[in-house]
């Protein structure tokens, strides 16, 4: 009997062990010419496991039958060097099945917007650096662009702030180019959150879906049914 307990003890504190610890996800995300990357670093247990995911993304294929953009897909823990590496294409038809498959999704959980809503109230924002440099080659199109970059920064940074926590100042530069026509961005954000708080989003999300939630009472039958006794 004193060893199930133990092993019981043992179990709960370790599950609560794993709900303490963090979870830190970085974002980088870099735009130059016809050269652009995303990756994204997954580290928690003080920084001891570590998984990462590359995707530098190759040319545009303009095929006539299935025209997309080509990508090298390196995922691995601790790094991708030496890792498991996959070549692929996104094309408009991939995109669209995505939408469908999310569409559906949002369908099935019923008040996942609040859900989310709760999740992210946990969620801390340590880094944010967007840096870019546009321009078109005149003037007057390049400072169009400037004004349009500075308002869609600040609203998605404005969007962030209000659904987590912003513990830093975001560093957000936009050079113009006057001279010539430029497109580069380079994106850095980090954020936390406890394991704890992802997988309380995770039940909800699974107690919630396809509507499985308990009916609303009417409050005048309620009435009727406590008058009854």
């Amino acid at each position: 009997m004193k060893a199930i307990i133990a092993v019981i003890a043992t179990v709960v504190l370790l599950l609560l062990l794993v709900a303490w610890m963090k979870v830190s996800v970085t974002l980088v995300f870099r735009h130059m010419k016809d050269d652009d990357e995303c990756k994204i670093v997954v580290r928690t247990l003080f920084g001891l496991i570590r998984y990462t995911v590359r995707i530098p993304l190759i040319k545009v294929d303009m095929d006539s039958d299935a025209p997309g953009v080509a990508f090298l897909h390196k995922k691995g823990m601790g790094g991708t060097h030496g890792k498991e590496e996959k070549r692929g294409k996104v094309t408009p038809q991939n995109i669209a099945d995505l939408f469908r498959q999310l569409k559906r999704f949002l369908q099935q959980v019923v008040d996942l917007h609040e859900i989310m809503k709760q999740f992210y109230r946990h969620v801390t924002i340590t880094k944010w650096e967007w840096k870019t440099r546009i321009g078109t080659g005149d003037a007057a199109s390049t400072g169009l662009l400037v004004g349009l970059g500075w308002s869609l920064k600040y609203m998605i940074i404005s969007t962030a702030s209000r659904y987590m926590n912003m513990k830093t100042t975001p560093v957000v530069a936009i050079v113009p180019a006057y001279d010539r026509a430029a497109s580069e961005t380079m994106f850095l954000c980090m954020i936390q959150f406890r394991i704890g708080h992802a997988m309380v989003a995770g039940l909800r999300v699974v107690k919630h879906w396809r509507g499985q939630r308990p009916p609303k009472r009417d409050p005048l039958a309620a009435k009727q049914a406590n008058e009854g006794y």
